[in-house]
């Protein structure tokens, strides 16, 4: 899921996809790192989804940064894009099309 500005409403969007997304008989976690949007205590956290949040100042224990380059890196390094919107669909694009690659996500994630 693509967002648009980093903010708690669309952080409160992204739980309430989450939300939608986990079967009634599951639980999803979130792993959160230390953005503004991440400690807003204005977060409507369903109740099938726990937030895990990371200490300060660990990188190393996000995974996430580690995974996001992968798929934008091929598709948007080494190219003069036409507009602020074409990297926005882009990276999307690539980012979408990398998500159900569950094989991948799990061995580039594997060492966190």
């Amino acid at each position: 899921m693509f967002c648009a500005t980093a903010s708690t409403e669309e952080m409160n969007r992204h739980l309430r996809k989450n939300r939608e997304q986990v079967p009634a008989d599951k639980h999803a976690l979130v792993v959160l790192d230390g953005a503004g949007r991440h400690r807003s205590r204005k977060l409507e956290i369903p109740a099938n989804v726990s937030l895990l949040r990371l200490p300060p100042r660990s990188p190393a224990l996000n995974p996430v940064g580690t995974l996001f380059p992968v798929p934008t890196h091929r598709h948007v390094a080494n190219r003069v894009p036409e507009s602020a919107e074409h990297v926005r669909e882009t990276v999307e694009e690539a980012w979408n099309g990398f998500t159900c690659k569950t094989e991948a996500i799990m061995r580039i994630t594997a060492w966190a």
